[in-house]
């Protein structure tokens, strides 16, 4: 995009607005399994991963706020690596972000049929598990494949239903609280906090995103600052409270739950309980559901600049669809899925994702080391806060995200190779 570009936009997006589409993306399916994934790791101290992770993503998403006014190019993370770093970083940040997403929808739909099978104990088996694995990632290939319009329509509805059900959760649940459930008591284990903001990070991944439009935001300067310290102390706050009355009703027993708020729901009555499951199993559909019609978007592009095999190009004669993208993402999300479980698949897709700012962030001190080292002090902060929250991720992690960078790198050298 030339710098002339954005003169054509329309500058109507205001604090207000911009918060909102930051809270609609962060807000996803996994609020719905967090609460309990976090008591396994921190206890009943998991209320501060959600600030220490709060910290973090403040930090990354100024980063890419200073990256965005450097950068005249529309594209985003891969865009602002390139910019600064070159062709190659650049393909790497695109294929990372496509591998953190690939990873982050295979662990909401793992926990989708977990969820599910509390009340159908039968998709505990292999065989009906990975069944409804194929069939979810089916259904979801064929709206989207149907094109853009069913896809968005699925998954802003499913924002809608997310939205009630979280809110009808803390109305009904918090009459169920026991104080003695919310004692603060710190786990012995050092890495305790490190280990639980990894996974915070996928929770709150994405409030970048709506960075992005950059050009249609009024008054930048004013409108970036708050729109993110007010969808970050919204978002930080509704996880908070989802925690404690999710920790306050269940007690012990959290840590053990698969369907945490439905589970605390549960003490008012089974329906409850049901209800609150279904709105879980909705909100999820229409995550994934827009995971699919977004993360299809990066493979069409990258066979589109024959940076992956251009098949992945191809659109549907009657749709117009990426339907060759949305196939294979849907694939590669239902293998990963029936192979692990949400507390597995999050932690390398949150590994993916601190990788990615990592080199967004590198990207913004570079383009802003230009403009004097006062502007450069933001970004230099968000690495140092980065690389501690990677330091507690483990060396398998490491390794699934290192592979696909080999293999991604081999594709692009050979493919440069074949176009040269």
């Amino acid at each position: 995009m030339s710098p002339g570009a954005d003169e054509s936009l329309r500058r109507v997006i205001g604090p207000a607005g911009l918060a909102a589409s930051i809270v609609n993306i962060v807000v996803g399916g996994s609020i719905f399994v967090l609460p309990a994934v976090l008591a396994r790791e921190l206890g009943t101290a998991a209320p501060a991963a959600y600030l220490t992770g709060a910290v973090v993503m403040g930090l990354v998403t100024l980063a890419f706020a200073e990256a965005g006014r450097r950068t005249v190019r529309s594209g985003g993370p891969y865009a602002y690596v390139e910019s600064a770093f070159g062709r190659y970083p650049g393909f790497l940040a695109g294929l990372l972000t496509w591998l953190a997403v690939v990873f982050a929808c295979a662990a909401v739909a793992a926990a989708l049929v977990d969820s599910l099978s509390t009340m159908l104990p039968v998709l505990r088996l292999p065989v009906a598990r990975g069944s409804a694995l194929v069939l979810l990632f089916a259904v979801l290939a064929v709206v989207n494949i149907r094109g853009v319009v069913a896809g968005t329509r699925l998954a802003s509805a499913a924002a809608i239903a997310k939205s009630a059900g979280l809110l009808l959760f803390v109305l009904l649940a918090a009459r169920y609280v026991r104080a003695d459930n919310l004692d603060w008591s710190w786990p012995t284990e050092a890495g305790g906090l490190g280990r639980a903001t990894v996974l915070t990070m996928f929770a709150l991944a994405g409030m970048e995103v709506p960075l992005c439009a950059g050009g249609e935001i009024r008054d930048p300067a004013r409108t970036v600052p708050r729109a993110l310290a007010g969808a970050l102390a919204f978002v930080v706050l509704l996880y908070v409270t989802i925690h404690l009355v999710s920790q306050g009703v269940l007690g012990a027993g959290l840590a053990d739950s698969e369907a945490p708020l439905a589970d605390a729901l549960a003490k008012g009555g089974q329906g409850g309980r049901a209800l609150l499951l279904a709105v879980g199993g909705i909100s999820m559909f229409g995550y994934l559901a827009g995971d699919t019609l977004g993360a299809s978007r990066i493979l069409f592009a990258f066979g589109g600049d024959g940076l992956l095999p251009r098949r992945l190009a191809a659109v549907h004669p009657v749709t117009r669809a990426p339907h060759v993208a949305i196939i294979v993402h849907a694939l590669a999300a239902a293998l990963l899925a029936m192979t692990g479980s949400f507390a597995v698949l999050a932690p390398i897709a949150s590994v993916a994702i601190i990788v990615v700012y990592l080199g967004c962030c590198a990207a913004a001190w570079a383009l802003a080391e230009r403009s004097g080292l006062l502007a450069a002090v933001v970004p230099s902060l968000a690495i140092a806060a980065l690389v501690w929250v990677a330091s507690h991720s483990t060396g398998t992690e490491f390794l699934a995200v290192g592979g696909v960078v080999l293999v991604g790198s081999l594709v692009y050298l050979v493919g440069r190779r074949i176009t040269a």
